[in-house]
């Protein structure tokens, strides 16, 4: 039989929230609190005082389920086996074991619900034992005698209930299958279903072992993936890391390729411009100002024609000697390009010169704005160092106060309890030993180095002791003995039977 028959499951409804959008708000029950129920199962509401079925038609907002109390999910199958055992004696020592399987049907679900009928097994094993005569059916046999005994019975029961059919209410019950069993046929039974048990155990233990080491390979799982997704930030930051490295190397490697390269570019005009220099200084040095050696250079080199050259040898002749003021003017005009090269090559020099010093600048900016983020960093970190080194020392240092705190408590009580002891006992009686040097003395147990901070328990102490002073300043009142012998005394406990009662 099943273990929740015939009653499934049941659930408590409480108020109804409202629930919708804010125009249209009304009381309705969540999905949730409506139980599922299978093929063969049925659900009963319970609504005041009425029970109502249903079979899985009613929604969360239905009137009827939003005014529930309560709804129970009833088990239709048919003919569910529920089985009874009862013992009943022999004629010899020993007990038949009486097993009777009775089928089940749930033909009113209302009526279930509504008498909560949830122990079948209970109320058939009452029937079973009203049947008059039943534990009479053995009595007469011995044990071996198993079969007669079941055939009696089962033409007991077959009667009975034909005449009084088993009344359980909302259920059909009828009677099926019965066996009579010999105790040791019992005890094998009763082993099988240990096995059984044992087994399905088992079964149990290595379905939650299963889980619990499905469990630990996704924790594994979780921190393997974890570890992975650390590695992996850690190598993304390493690989920003290098990549702003590497475009920092590529930008300065670049700045100083376009500085190398620049200052190339002028170091070749510069060339270019003392070989023009050098050449037209040479031709200079080679021609003077004679036109016609130029006009033959210019010939060679191919920048005028023959015919061209003819016609300034002619004019050249012609206008040799009448013509001077033309090469004053030519003479000026040659001064005046030199000049301007001059002051072009010049100006080229100073734009270069700027330029290196702005690529300087701009390398000391970069370099002095990484060495301040360095010793940001390595600031932080001492700091970070000296705050953890510092806490550590504070909680040292308190440790260190409790400890020494609890050891001088610990001997002011010790001391305390021995003056008391040796005060009730009398010890000091004879001495005649002032006890206020004692009860001064108690307070003076502090380490050495360290003061006193144990002031509140010094006072209770002392305030025992001197209750237990009066007693020790009769006595030293009555002995009259010298205070010098008396300290003597007190200080020399060794080796006295005062000392031996003290440590009993």
């Amino acid at each position: 039989m099943a273990e929740n028959y015939p009653l499934v499951e049941q659930r408590e409804y409480g108020r109804p929230e409202k629930r919708g959008g804010i125009l249209k708000k009304r009381a309705r029950r969540a999905e949730g609190d409506l139980p599922r129920i299978a093929a063969h199962q049925v659900r009963v509401f319970r609504v005041g005082e009425e029970y109502v079925e249903d079979h899985g038609q009613l929604r969360a907002d239905d009137p009827l389920v939003v005014s529930a109390s309560s709804v129970t999910v009833v088990d239709q199958r048919a003919d569910v086996p529920v089985v009874v055992e009862t013992r009943i004696p022999s004629a010899q020592a020993g007990e038949f074991t009486v097993r009777v399987t009775y089928f089940s049907n749930v033909v009113d679900p209302c009526a279930v619900v509504r008498d909560g009928v949830t122990e079948v097994e209970a109320l058939l094993l009452a029937q079973l034992l009203a049947v008059p005569g039943l534990t009479e059916d053995g009595s007469d046999l011995p044990i071996v005698e198993s079969a007669s005994v079941r055939s009696r019975i089962d033409a007991r029961l077959t009667a009975y209930h034909e005449m009084r059919p088993a009344e359980v209410s909302g259920l059909k019950v009828r009677c099926g299958q019965v066996e009579v069993r010999t105790p040791e046929e019992q005890a094998a039974h009763l082993t099988e279903m240990e096995h059984a048990d044992l087994v399905q155990e088992a079964a149990l233990r290595r379905e939650i072992l299963g889980a619990e080491l499905a469990l630990k390979q996704e924790e594994l799982r979780s921190l393997k993936a974890e570890r992975e997704a650390r590695n992996a930030h850690a190598l993304a930051m390493m690989e920003e890391e290098n990549r702003q490295r590497r475009d920092s190397l590529i930008s300065r490697f670049r700045r100083s390729s376009e500085s190398e390269e620049q200052e190339h570019d002028l170091t070749l005009r510069g060339q270019r411009n003392r070989s023009t220099r050098a050449e037209i200084q040479e031709d200079i040095s080679l021609l003077g100002t004679d036109p016609l050696g130029a006009a033959y250079l210019a010939f060679r080199s191919g920048e005028i024609s023959a015919d061209e050259l003819s016609r300034r040898l002619h004019e050249a002749e012609r206008d040799r000697l009448g013509r001077s003021e033309e090469w004053t003017r030519e003479d000026r005009e040659y001064d005046m390009r030199r000049q301007a090269v001059r002051r072009e090559e010049e100006h080229w020099r100073v734009e270069r010169a700027d330029t290196q010093q702005q690529l300087d600048r701009v390398d000391q900016r970069e370099d002095a704005a990484a060495q301040r983020a360095e010793d940001a960093r390595r600031w932080n970190l001492e700091h970070k160092d000296q705050q953890i080194k510092h806490e550590e020392g504070r909680v040292d240092a308190q440790r260190w106060e409790r400890d020494e705190r609890e050891w001088a408590k610990q001997q002011l009580a010790v001391r305390a309890d021995l003056y008391k002891q040796g005060i009730a006992r009398g010890l000091f009686d004879s001495t005649g030993y002032d006890p206020g040097t004692l009860i001064n003395s108690v307070g003076n147990v502090n380490s050495p180095g360290r003061p006193s901070r144990e002031g509140a328990v010094e006072a209770e102490v002392q305030g025992e002791l001197n209750d237990g002073s009066r007693a020790a300043d009769e006595g030293t009142a009555a002995a009259g003995r010298d205070t010098d012998d008396a300290e003597d005394a007190v200080m020399d406990f060794g080796g006295t039977d005062q000392e031996a009662s003290l440590v009993d």
